[in-house]
């Protein structure tokens, strides 16, 4: 196996069990990505509807079955649309081909920095079992912006609050918002508070977004991070295009390898 000394500490997974090279597959999905992205991205309109996909990579490889006899082991799908009354309507699907996991989030952020979440929310999760775990729905709500609801299995819980807190957004939605808020590097030069509903379903106040590093390989990119209470670490690379190229958390790594734009 070859030893990386060259990957950024925050997502070189190249050590221990890992039998599939992490910085191939990372850097082959990169190149992808590269390949097929707009020739002039500075002329895009930013209303403009837009749709990334994602590689999933293990960070420690366990023997999993992965896609194509390479380290992926699925991917995740972001369609952004504008539906022209200052609002963004978000599906996430995230597939994970080992797990048996395929799930749907759909979401509306205010276009505004921060993108705060917006109404009301929906999980669709399904997997491969045959059991009464095969199938999940959740849905979320606010009240005047302030109580954050859940409805599972039509049972009604208020997370909390959102009164002396920042804005709530999602995580998902922090492929656009961590963009929008490095293009002032004085801001994030030391730690922005954040509240985050993770994943539409758990609250974690008392988050932060910082600047982490510039790098230049694999491609140029610029690091931010992700802390909070409850809330495992993760780290944000912007590519030259400000795209979030690379998400790196504790147990998977998102790797850019498809973004497109299309007319709203």
């Amino acid at each position: 196996m070859k030893e990386s000394k060259l990957l950024h500490w925050s997502f070189d997974h190249n050590y221990g069990a890992q039998r599939i090279d992490f910085e191939e597959e990372m850097i082959k999905a990169l190149h992808e990505y590269q390949l097929n992205i707009p020739n002039d991205l500075s002329s895009v309109d930013t209303t403009q509807n837009e749709r990334r996909v994602y590689q999933i990579l293990p960070n420690t490889w366990r023997g999993y079955k992965g896609s194509n006899g390479g380290l992926s082991i699925g991917k995740v799908e972001i369609e952004r649309k504008y539906d022209n009354s200052n609002f963004w309507n978000y599906i996430v699907k995230y597939q994970n081909i080992t797990s048996g996991e395929n799930i749907k989030y759909t979401f509306c952020c205010r276009d505004e920095c921060y993108l705060p979440l917006h109404g009301s929310w929906n999980v669709d999760v399904r997997n491969t079992s045959s059991d009464k775990y095969a199938k999940l729905s959740l849905s979320g709500y606010l009240t005047s912006d302030t109580a954050i609801h859940l409805s599972i299995n039509d049972k009604d819980i208020v997370l909390g609050t959102m009164e002396d807190s920042p804005q709530l957004t999602c995580n998902w939605a922090l492929l656009d918002v961590i963009p929008q808020l490095a293009k002032n590097r004085g801001l994030l030069d030391g730690k922005i508070a954040i509240s985050i509903l993770e994943d539409l379903e758990y609250f974690r106040q008392d988050c932060y977004l910082g600047f982490l590093d510039s790098i230049e390989y694999p491609i140029p990119l610029d690091g931010y991070f992700l802390y909070g209470n409850g809330l495992l670490p993760s780290y944000w690379w912007i590519d030259a295009n400000d795209n979030i190229a690379i998400v790196s958390a504790v147990f998977e790594t998102l790797v850019l390898n498809e973004f497109t734009v299309c007319a709203t």
